[in-house]
């Protein structure tokens, strides 16, 4: 027996002398292309990597020093992380940075962010752990689960509590003794933040033991319209993923007051990629590094990749580089390389808007497969799943995979509002005559005319304002002429964010006609409009003709 024991003291000693940290490099003057070469000729190699990141935190490129870091602690050891407490405290740090960054565009995974900075000892304002909370919260009411929209209760109950909690008491309607009024408000407040179904079951909650009118009834009879599909109601306004990261929509000047730089014409397609990628998200890259992307592309692909790369590496959420990247190459028509920076973004944090744009870039791809199982995934975490429905389900459908199409529009139709609804007709119809199927297109038709807001249904103007986009495109379709085109010249001038009649004039309008810089002008302007697949629609419309 003591032999024994003599040995496993031998066995503990080599261990610890094992997990010893390795002596710190001193990299003043070291060449991160050498240090790279290293850890990629001996991944395990911890002191590499470690070094690796002091370099790139310094070189400020936050991403690629916290990624290291990661790997260090991943290597771990037979007694822990072989690492120094400078190391552990940078990481700390980066994860706390991450995490704000996070919780900005509403992002649940910066709970798991300060959850391990807190675990590296650093400290955390309780303000920032009950943001970060609330950001789970949110995504799992918005789930189409139950458990999990359960479980989202259950932290805003808790939430609750505190005294960061809703000013006016909104929070309080998760708990098991929310009072009836206290249920009605939080419905308010989770249709706000874009959780429809727990809203509606809410609002349902308080209808059933309160009859009173105001604005909970009013949002009752919204939610209610929502889950019925019926359009007794005024059309909802569709919520945004990230509230925060929405502004009010780009005015775009009027003919008179633009001034179009020359530089302006030959580079619309990448400068509106650029603006599409940089609005998608709060804290995405900025519009210049993205440009610089943009612009290396047009030149040389594979340097582009590089650039990326650096750009990623320099942003301290390295999903959120990631994304941008996919949205600019969305933008740039180059779905492959799309897909690849989309699941990249996925990989580092599972978002329903990374997740959506993942379906989206694979869609184009002509993967219709796993575009649809990507698809299903952002829909269930999206709080509105018509919504993903119909974007997966138009880029299908712009792709000739029409039977695909139609299996999203029929989710969509079966799961969207009065404000969707006809969206997701117009895709079922689409795709159904694409497929030869006249009699059900015909069918929805008449579908797809009952679904009109009551308010356009029965107050039709019998004749449309001179400056009416849909009028002027119809006039030009049934009679392209000189007058035709100017009445949609002058809609346009009336209507800054009109994506239609813009896209109408870019086809009618000759090269040479001084009208047609100003109509890519604009559509430059809508690139970078809050609404996704508008921005997308402008900056794909002038890479396709715009030159």
């Amino acid at each position: 027996m003591a032999h024994v024991r003599a040995r496993l003291a031998l066995i503990a000693c080599v261990a610890a002398c094992g997990v010893r940290p390795p002596p710190p490099v001193d990299v003043t003057h070291l060449e991160r292309r050498d240090l790279v070469a290293r850890v990629l000729a001996n991944p395990r190699d911890v002191q590499a990597h470690l070094a690796l990141a002091t370099l790139a935190d310094r070189l400020g490129r936050p991403g690629e020093a916290l990624a290291q870091l990661q790997i260090v602690e991943t290597l771990g050891g037979p007694l822990g992380v072989r690492w120094h407490a400078e190391d552990r405290a940078r990481m700390a740090g980066l994860l706390i940075d991450r995490a704000a960054e996070r919780r900005a565009r509403g992002a649940p995974t910066a709970l798991a962010d300060v959850d391990h900075a807190r675990a590296l000892g650093a400290a955390v304002r309780g303000h920032d752990v009950a943001a970060s909370k609330l950001a789970v919260a949110i995504a799992e009411l918005r789930h189409s689960d139950a458990e999990q929209r359960a479980n989202g209760r259950a932290i805003l109950a808790e939430l609750a509590t505190l005294p960061e909690a809703q000013p006016d008491g909104a929070w309080r309607g998760a708990m098991p003794s929310a009072t009836p009024d206290e249920h009605g408000r939080l419905g308010i407040w989770l249709w706000e933040v874009g959780a429809r179904r727990e809203a509606y079951e809410q609002l349902e909650l308080w209808k059933r033991t309160s009859a009173q009118a105001g604005p909970i009834l009013d949002a009752y009879e919204r939610a209610h319209a929502w889950w019925s599909g019926s359009a007794g109601a005024a059309p909802a306004q569709a919520v945004p993923l990230a509230p925060s990261a929405v502004s009010a929509a780009p005015a775009v000047p009027h003919a008179a007051a633009i001034v179009i730089p020359d530089d302006l014409i030959a580079d619309a397609p990448i400068v509106a990629a650029a603006r599409y990628a940089h609005a998608r998200f709060a804290g995405a890259p900025t519009e210049a590094l993205l440009l610089a992307v943009a612009r290396e592309y047009r030149r040389e692909p594979v340097v582009a990749d590089r650039l990326g790369a650096d750009l990623v590496a320099a942003q301290v959420d390295e999903a959120a580089g990631h994304a941008a990247l996919g949205a600019l190459f969305d933008a740039l028509g180059d779905p492959a390389r799309a897909r690849i920076e989309w699941q990249a973004a996925v990989d580092g944090s599972p978002e329903p808007a990374f997740v959506r744009g993942l379906a989206e870039a694979i869609a184009r791809t002509g993967d219709a497969s796993a575009a649809l199982i990507f698809a299903t995934q952002a829909a269930a975490a999206w709080g509105d799943p018509a919504v993903v429905w119909i974007s997966v389900g138009d880029v299908l459908e712009s792709v000739g995979a029409h039977v695909d199409a139609l299996v999203c529009a029929h989710s969509a139709v079966d799961l969207a509002g009065p404000d969707q609804l006809p969206r997701a007709l117009d895709l079922a119809i689409a795709a159904s005559h694409a497929l030869g199927r006249q009699t059900q297109v015909e069918a929805l038709r008449v579908q797809r005319v009952a679904a009109e807001p009551p308010h356009a249904a029965e107050s039709p103007r019998a004749t449309p304002e001179p400056t009416d986009p849909a009028a002027a495109i119809l006039a030009y379709h049934t009679l392209p002429t000189a007058g035709t085109i100017a009445r949609m010249w002058v809609a346009a001038r009336a209507h800054p964010r009109d994506l239609e009649v813009r896209l109408a004039l870019l086809g009618a309008l000759p090269a040479d006609d001084p009208r047609r810089a100003t109509v890519i002008a604009d559509l430059v302007e809508l690139a970078g409009d809050p609404d996704p697949e508008r921005g997308l629609a402008a900056a794909l419309a002038i890479s396709a003709r715009g030159r």
